[in-house]
């Protein structure tokens, strides 16, 4: 009698009814697939940023979410804090007048190299723009309702592999103002936004201090006319605390859910963004 061998191939570990929510921290290029695996699978899933990489790759998670029936939240842990909100207030309320500009500069230098590290691979999402754009451009879907209506992108590429390691952004809102904004890995560390009004100036800096522990985060207002600063203060808090106590409380139904359709625009915008640069920097 002649005997069949047979592999015992085990489940994935999606398809565990003891798992109700996947949270995805894999490399870059990876987070796509791994998304609509657990959309697939009926689990909740918070990823980091960014949620993919490409258009192509926005469209098929859009796909599986609209099919599925769970939540999906990108792990933008700022914009869980209500320094965002109060932004967005100052900016509808119109009390500081019209806002002209809004310049951002998010940079750091790396302890370690990032040799071998996604960050220094362009096919797996590296370069300044890709892991630190999204804050700006989560930023300004936060404090502005409108679509941009122009946009640029500039660097000479010259990081490991061709990835920019440092980029120069644009976006001209139609009849609002213009955003500018500075990442790299060769400046020294800042994360601020600087928001220039018709009467004031307001500025956050070390906006990103909330990552470390439950700190302090202060608007700074200026006021044109007369030269007096103000300050606004926010009491201790963590991003990723609120972040996991927002993604529970979604889930819950306890607060709106953060609208997937934001973070498939800021993919789609990055894009853009990204290639106007690259097609800037081709010698003609």
């Amino acid at each position: 009698m002649a005997f069949r061998s047979f592999i015992a191939v085990p489940k994935s570990p999606l398809a565990s009814p003891d798992i109700d929510i996947v949270y995805i921290l894999l490399s870059n290029e990876l987070h796509a697939e791994w998304t609509v695996r657990a959309i697939e699978a009926g689990k909740h899933v918070l990823v980091e940023k960014p949620l993919c990489l490409t258009s192509e790759e926005a469209e098929k998670i859009e796909r599986a979410y609209r099919a599925g029936n769970v939540h999906v939240l990108e792990g933008l842990m700022v914009q869980h804090h209500p320094w965002q909100q109060a932004l967005r207030e100052m900016v509808q309320s119109g009390e500081y007048g019209e806002l002209r500009e809004i310049d951002t500069q998010i940079s750091f230098l790396p302890k370690a190299s990032f040799e071998g590290n996604y960050r220094s691979f362009p096919d797996k999402g590296g370069g300044a723009f890709y892991d630190l754009g999204r804050y700006w451009l989560q930023f300004l879907q936060a404090v502005l309702e409108d679509a941009p209506a122009v946009w640029r992108g500039q660097s000479s590429f010259g990081g490991p592999n061709g990835c920019d390691w440092t980029f120069h952004a644009e976006v001209q809102f139609q009849d609002g103002p213009l955003a500018r904004a500075v990442t790299s890995f060769e400046m020294p560390y800042r994360a601020s936004h600087r928001l220039t009004f018709e009467r004031a100036v307001v500025v956050v800096d070390d906006f990103f201090r909330a990552t470390l522990g439950s700190y302090k985060i202060t608007l700074k207002v200026t006021e044109c006319s007369t030269g007096e600063t103000r300050k606004l203060l926010f009491e201790p808090q963590n991003y990723y605390v609120n972040q996991l106590n927002a993604f529970s409380d979604i889930i819950d139904s306890l607060r709106a859910p953060v609208p997937l359709e934001s973070a498939l625009e800021r993919i789609r915008l990055q894009q853009q963004i990204y290639q106007s640069a690259q097609t800037a920097s081709k010698p003609v």
